[in-house]
């Protein structure tokens, strides 16, 4: 494949976007990533799963490191994830060219949907009350690793499966169910998406289902939007972190589902 210059700039610009917004609260560089190298490359979209997973591995590497140093990541929940979320990512890049993900895309989008109207209108804080009130986590808190072991398998396979970077999922698992601090949860996500994400690229990339020059573009503006974007998250309190996060995860199950409606329409 060859990239002119005016793809080149659509996709340096594609990558910075994704980066800068998931290095502020997680998620994946899928939405914009994706649709980017269908539409305006026409690469097919087994070869666009496969970079855009590797953009988001980027990403968790460039803003993961900046939340570390800032002391918001928990090593060991990430440990624990990323043993079983390499097998599941392996696993479910397998799938992707002899399966349909829209309905499992759409199911997601609807949720993340719901739970950034939430996360905006309410804050973050609001939502984990009512979270803690009416739900007990107690027994899977009591097994955290076991817990870890299984989520990480199952968000794995999500992301190898449908090309998702999955760091959102992960962060509000970390938030809702184990009781994490926002930034530490989002700070672990981002670095576990250097694992889960570059995984599925992995299985990808030996499929063959893979966009060298466009992964290079799109990979080096995410690499800098991802440094500005965490760089930011880690200057503001948890109040504002959490509804800028509920924008974000918004706009991205908007964008989702609107892919995953057009999907028979057009090729992203």
């Amino acid at each position: 494949m060859s990239v002119d210059i005016v793809q080149a700039v659509i996709l340096f610009f594609a990558g910075f976007g994704s980066g800068l917004s998931v290095g502020i609260g997680s998620g994946t560089a899928a939405a914009v990533i994706i649709p980017a190298i269908t539409i305006f490359t026409g690469q097919p979209v087994h070869k666009a799963i496969g970079t855009s997973l590797l953009v988001d591995s980027i990403i968790g590497a460039t803003a993961g490191v900046v939340f570390l140093k800032n002391k918001h990541v928990d090593l060991r929940s990430a440990a624990v994830l990323a043993i079983t979320a390499v097998v599941g990512a392996l696993i479910g890049s397998r799938f992707t060219t002899t399966a349909s993900e829209s309905g499992l895309n759409g199911f997601i989008a609807v949720i993340l949907i719901v739970l950034g109207i939430n996360f905006l209108f309410k804050g973050i804080q609001k939502n984990i009350a009512f979270v803690e009130r009416n739900i007990d986590f107690s027994v899977l808190r009591r097994h955290t690793s076991l817990f870890l072991a299984v989520f990480g398998l199952c968000s794995g396979f999500l992301s190898g499966f449908s090309g998702l970077g999955v760091g959102a999922i992960v962060a509000l698992m970390l938030i809702f169910v184990l009781g994490y601090e926002i930034h530490t949860a989002i700070g672990t996500s981002l670095l576990l998406m250097v694992v889960i994400a570059g995984s599925g690229a992995v299985g990808h990339i030996f499929s063959g289902e893979f966009v060298a020059q466009a992964a290079v573009i799109a990979g080096s503006g995410a690499a800098l939007g991802g440094v500005v974007g965490s760089s930011y998250a880690n200057r503001i309190n948890a109040f504002l972190l959490g509804r800028v996060i509920g924008v974000i995860i918004l706009v991205f199950g908007i964008i989702l589902l609107l892919r995953t409606f057009f999907s028979a329409l057009v090729p992203f």
